[in-house]
Order: C-alpha cells, then sequence, then structure tokens
C-alpha cells in the first residue's frame, strides 16, 4: 500500500470548512461593532472646531447619558432622613457616623472626617470620596481622607453597592445584570449614594459651600467621580484616580469582564465612550490620576484617553483645567495622590486664598472596621428594585404589539426580515443515512458570521420540517442515538419521515468562545464579557441568537420551499426559550416544541440565585414579552415540557399557571427518556 502524507488523506464525509475561527466568530462580532460605534462618535467629535460646538457637544453627551441612568424607580429622592451614630477623636482629626437615606428605603453608612478646629476653623470646604469595590476599612479608603482632613478639608466615604455594609442585595454580578431584563441601570445607586453625599456635606453648618464641593475616588470610585461630575453642577473639581482606559482597549479589546454598572445597555451605540464622559462634565478643573504599575489599566494607554479631553479644555479656553498625575503606584490610591489632590483644590476653589504648604499626617492611622461601622437597615437595592420592576410590568396582551416590541430590541431588524440568511449556504459532503440523507451545512451572510447546522433530509417530506436550537450544541440531541433521530424517522422508511435541521446559534456549540487571559479571575467569564459588552453595543448575544433563529426558519422557506405552516421550531434549554421568543417574533409556524426551557426572563430578575450564565439575560426583554406571553401570543400549537426557573430547578404543576392559552400543552417533568414518547407523538398528531 503506497504510503501518503496525512494531510494528503480525507475522510468520505467531510462538513463545509469555515471562513474563520468560528471559536473567535462572537467575539470578534462584539469588538467590531463596538470599535464601529465608537470610532463613529469620535469622527463626530473630530469635526468640532468651535468653544461653542465642543460645549453643544458635552451637553447632548450630558443629556445622554442622564437618559442611560434614568429609571422611575430610582428618580423619587426623600425628604431628608439622617440618623446620627456615633463619634470618635483620633490625632489629628475625628470621624463621624451616622446613617443617611439616599433614595427611599436605602441607607447609606456615612463617615465623615474632620479636621482639627485648633488647626483649621469651620466652616470647611469638602470633598466626597466614593469607594471603588471594596469596603471603606482597607488604607486605600482610610489614608486619603486622613490627608484631607490633615489639609482643612472636611471628608466623607461610604461603602458603595455591593460592598462593605451594603453588599446584601447589591453584587453588581448578581443583582447589577438583573437590570438588563428590567430596564434597570445598575450604575444609578452608585450615583445615588455618591450625590446624596454632596447633599449631605453641603446641608452641614460647619462646610463653606462657597468653593462647591470636590470628588475623587479610585477605581469604581474613580468612575462614580466622572459620572457624578456629569449630573450634578455642585461638582467644581473632580479627581478620578485608576479608573478605567480608553474602552477601546478596555474592555473590548483585552476580553476583561467588566462590571454591569460600567456597561450599560446601548452604552456605546449611544456615544457614552470613557473619552466622551470626561470632556462633558462642564469642563470643571479634572485631575487624571494613575498608576504606573497598575497592571491591569496600564498608564501606557492614557494619552489615547487623554487626547480628545486636552482637546476639548483647550477648544474651550482652559488647557490647564485638566491635568494628569503618574504617581509610582499600582492600582491604588496613594498618599502621594491625595496631597496632590489637596493642591489641585486648593489651587481651582480658593485660587486667591494664601495657603500652608501641603501636609501628610503625622501618623496614619488605620482604624478599626467597628469604629466605622454603620449597620444600614436593609430596604430599597439591587435586587429589590428588579423584583419591584416585575411585579409592576404590565403583560402584554397583543401579538401585533408583541412582534413590534420584540423586533426593537433586534438591530437592523428590518433588513433581516426582508433578506434572511439568502446570501449563502455553504453544503459539506452528503451520506445517505438509512432513510435520510445526512449534511452539515454553513449558513453564513457573507459578513464573517457563520451559524454550522446539521440536516437530515427523506425523500418524502410531507411531514414538514423541525428547526432546533440547543444550548447544548446542535449534536447534542443527535449522537448516541440522541431522540433527534426518532423525531426524524431515520429508520422508517413507511409513514411520513421528518427533515430536521439542528444549528448552532451564536456562542453554542461550534461557535462557543474561546475564554481569555482575564477569565482566569473569579469575577471573569466568557459569557460575562460576551453579555455585558454586547449589551452595551446594543445588539446583545440574546439578540443575535433571536434574530439568527429567525433567519434559518426564513432560510428554510425559501431555500427549501417549505411554507411556514409546515415548520416547527423547537429547541432545548435556553435555545427552546429562544425558539419560543422566535415563533412570536415570525408570526406564522406550525408548532413550538420547548424542551426544559428557561421559563421567564422574570425569573432572572427576581429569584434570588440564577444557575444560568450572564448572556442569557436578554436586555429590554420585559419591556417587550416574557416567554409566556410569546408562547400565549403566537398561533401555533405548542408543548412545554420541564420548564425550569433561574434556580435551574423544574416549575413542577406551577408550570400549567405560568403557560396558559388553548393550544399550550405543558409537561411539567424535565425532558428524558420517560417522557420522549409523549414529545413524538405530539410531533406526530399537532404538528
Amino acid at each position: 500500500m503506497a504510503k501518503h502524507d496525512i494531510l494528503d488523506i480525507e475522510p468520505f464525509y467531510q462538513p463545509p470548512s469555515p471562513a474563520g475561527d468560528l471559536r473567535t466568530m462572537l467575539r470578534r462580532r462584539i469588538v467590531a461593532t463596538a470599535l464601529h460605534q465608537i470610532a463613529a462618535h469620535a469622527a463626530e467629535r473630530g469635526r468640532l472646531r468651535k468653544a461653542s460646538q465642543w460645549r453643544a457637544y458635552a451637553a447632548r453627551i450630558r443629556r445622554r447619558f442622564a437618559a442611560a441612568v434614568d429609571h422611575p424607580d430610582l428618580r423619587l429622592r426623600p425628604k431628608w432622613r439622617e440618623r446620627p451614630l456615633n463619634r470618635k477623636k483620633c490625632d489629628g482629626f475625628s470621624i463621624e457616623n451616622l446613617l443617611v437615606e439616599s433614595l427611599p428605603g436605602c441607607w447609606m453608612n456615612v463617615t465623615v472626617w474632620k479636621p482639627d478646629p485648633k488647626r483649621w476653623p469651620a466652616p470647611w470646604p469638602a470633598v466626597v470620596t466614593p469607594i471603588g469595590h471594596n469596603g471603606k476599612y482597607s488604607s486605600n479608603e482610610q489614608y486619603p481622607p486622613q490627608v484631607f482632613a490633615a489639609n482643612g478639608y472636611l471628608a466623607v466615604s461610604f461603602d458603595p453597592p455591593g460592598f462593605g455594609e451594603k453588599a446584601r442585595g447589591n453584587d453588581h454580578f448578581v443583582d447589577g445584570v438583573r437590570g438588563y431584563v428590567t430596564g434597570q441601570n445598575p450604575l444609578a445607586f452608585f450615583l445615588a449614594d455618591a450625590r446624596r453625599a454632596v447633599d449631605y456635606v453641603l446641608s452641614r453648618p460647619d462646610v463653606d459651600p462657597r468653593p462647591g464641593v470636590a470628588m475623587t475616588g479610585v477605581s469604581g470610585g474613580g468612575f462614580s467621580t466622572v459620572c457624578c461630575g456629569l449630573l450634578d453642577p455642585r461638582l467644581t473639581v473632580l479627581g478620578p484616580s485608576c479608573f478605567g482606559l480608553p474602552d477601546e482597549v478596555h474592555p473590548v479589546r483585552n476580553g476583561y469582564a467588566g462590571c454591569p454598572e460600567t456597561q450599560w445597555w446601548r452604552r456605546f451605540a449611544d456615544g457614552l465612550a470613557l473619552d466622551d464622559l470626561l470632556l462633558a462634565g462642564r469642563f470643571v478643573p479634572l485631575l487624571l490620576m494613575a498608576g504606573r504599575h497598575d497592571t491591569v489599566l496600564t498608564a501606557k494607554f492614557l494619552g489615547q484617553l487623554t487626547a480628545p479631553v486636552r482637546k476639548a479644555y483647550a477648544a474651550v479656553g482652559q488647557p490647564r483645567k485638566f491635568s494628569v498625575l503618574i504617581d509610582d503606584c499600582g492600582h491604588e490610591y496613594s498618599v502621594a495622590q491625595a496631597r496632590a489632590f489637596v493642591a489641585w483644590m486648593r489651587r481651582w476653589q480658593t485660587p486667591h486664598v494664601p495657603h500652608a504648604r501641603v501636609v501628610t499626617p503625622r501618623k496614619l492611622q488605620l482604624l478599626d472596621q467597628a469604629d466605622l461601622q454603620g449597620n444600614p437597615p436593609f430596604g430599597l437595592c439591587m435586587a429589590t428594585a428588579a423584583a419591584k420592576a416585575v411585579r409592576k410590568r404590565r403583560r402584554v396582551r397583543s401579538a401585533a404589539v408583541a412582534r413590534r416590541q420584540l423586533a426593537k430590541l433586534i438591530p437592523n431588524w428590518t433588513a433581516v426580515r426582508s433578506h434572511g440568511l439568502r446570501a449563502h449556504a455553504t453544503p459539506g459532503s452528503k451520506m445517505q443515512l438509512w432513510v435520510h440523507t445526512f449534511q452539515e451545512l454553513s449558513l453564513g451572510d457573507g459578513s464573517a458570521w457563520e451559524l454550522p447546522a446539521t440536516m437530515l433530509r427523506p425523500p418524502k417530506r410531507g411531514a414538514g420540517v423541525l428547526i432546533f436550537f440547543d444550548e447544548r450544541g446542535r449534536w447534542a440531541a443527535l449522537e448516541k442515538w440522541g431522540w433527534l433521530n426518532r423525531a426524524a424517522g431515520m429508520f422508517r422508511r413507511e409513514g411520513r419521515p421528518r427533515s430536521v435541521l439542528t444549528v448552532d446559534l451564536p456562542g453554542w456549540g461550534d461557535t462557543r468562545p474561546l475564554p481569555s487571559p482575564y477569565d482566569v479571575v473569579g469575577w471573569g467569564g466568557v459569557d460575562r464579557w460576551t453579555g455585558y459588552l454586547s449589551a452595551a453595543t446594543g445588539e446583545s448575544v440574546m439578540a443575535m441568537r433571536l434574530r439568527d433563529a429567525v433567519r434559518v426558519v426564513n432560510y428554510v422557506q425559501r431555500a427549501w420551499k417549505t411554507p411556514a405552516s409546515r415548520i416547527t421550531v423547537g429547541g432545548f434549554g435556553l435555545g427552546a426559550t429562544v425558539a419560543g421568543l422566535a415563533a412570536c417574533l415570525h408570526g406564522h409556524l406550525g408548532g413550538v416544541l420547548l424542551l426544559d426551557p428557561l421559563a421567564e426572563f422574570a425569573s432572572l430578575a427576581s429569584a434570588p440565585k440564577s444557575v444560568w450564565l450572564h448572556d442569557a439575560y436578554f436586555p429590554g426583554i420585559l419591556g417587550a414579552a416574557d416567554l409566556p406571553e410569546a408562547l400565549r401570543l403566537q398561533p401555533a400549537p405548542v408543548l412545554v415540557v420541564g420548564a425550569r426557573d433561574a434556580a435551574g430547578r423544574p416549575l413542577g404543576a406551577r408550570a400549567r399557571r405560568v403557560f396558559r392559552g388553548g393550544k399550550i400543552t405543558v409537561v411539567p417533568e424535565r425532558f428524558s427518556p420517560a417522557n420522549e414518547a409523549v414529545v413524538l407523538k405530539w410531533l406526530e398528531t399537532e404538528v
């Protein structure tokens, strides 16, 4: 036998070769969309010349940002309520602890750091120091306020949502992500507390309101500082530290799974990149600080971030009001930064007053955690606000309204509906598999976007087509005598064998993204990066899946010349949930088969804990239609088997109450060989 080079040997059966690496396809799509949006708004900014144009542009950014963080439940500002707790005198300063209500039922634990009145007579200028993703107890959070107090400034600190005493119900990776489905922006909770701190210091008789209020913070606290500058004209000096890089770098291209509150729905689509947020803060004095040894928010990219900000400040005649400090530290707010910010505040808030030199306390003190605690009562938080939004939402009762609202969640829906997957379907080699022809397909649209698919087609096609989407991958229900083979009637020459097309929607099966290096950390994860960043582009992963599910149906209708009434769409897990929404959006299919679906997106917003991946949190879905409504409002027969809640548990008998409708059949138990016969019989008799 002749020897052959292994590269020249091919098996009889060959799937189509993908045009690109399917494992990076979804990431590349999200990155390309984000970069295009960021570049488009940068181009708009590049056309600005006059000071009046820059000021008008900054005002537009402020309006867009205010709309992004607005929500009816977070709009209310209660009458002033505070609860004094205790005081403590320390060497060179004193502290006061109290509770302040920032939103109705939402309390913040405030620590006030006061100067020594013998050295610095009241009233004092005030500085608010939002904490990053940490409690207010470490040296990173305690030393800067002591530096401010030593130099005559009253400072306030408080735990941010999700940390310290405000951890319960505010974990941004558990509770913040709920905002995607309810339409709430978790950033609003961070900013409500920070702005309420401004209210509080200006209410104190020992604070001088004339110079306004300064704000400075590190990491997440730095981001809150930038954002508060857009909302609150009482802030007259800003000092964000170690808080971000150009969005093109971080988190878009480096794969870092950031936080939902920094990647709210449509952030990049609405032109709210970080450089725009920085330049839109009314051109108040802005000292941007960074650590030379910060290994994530590396200083080498700061020039790219600050260039448009410098240009904007110069254009409005205020070039000296913007400065950058690169400190010899890591990801932290150092004593050196605190000293620099004291000098920055003095320079701009009281430029005509002679000042003593900036001093460092003789002894920086790390107070015990108990000295700073306030024990705020549990009340309004991200979790309870999301649950409230679920209770208040109105169910959709019109099929036309449901379709229209679902379509709004999908960018360029009109083009999708018109053209479908008309561009190309690349076939692999065919094999005869008993009754059916077996073939792998690659369904594409010419834009480096492919959906791997597996087809079983009999010679007689009277039983129609079952299109199936499986979150585990398209082969999960086929291999090793999977039940889809029996649904197709693979060995059955008599009767009406069925065509089956099982497809990998974006992020599943062969298109499951590879992890990035930053996914090694506990808050990382492919599903978090893809879910959060795609939300920021306005084209969420779930919107892509819903769009492509309908495109596959359109492809089968056109390429296979199959009437919609002979097409059943189905799926497993989240694929089933997508199939149900697709049936509603299409509106004319012959049947809907859902196996172990996520029963309700509302449960993701209201359940204590969820096991579903974060790319399942469909932004805006509860403003359109939840799955039970979508199924009830489409005309085809529906079989729901083993519907699950947010914790992954079957609904059991409650499933019949959740899924109600004249053509909806419910099997409460999870899909298994024990109830497979029910599914096969339903396919034979109902569709």
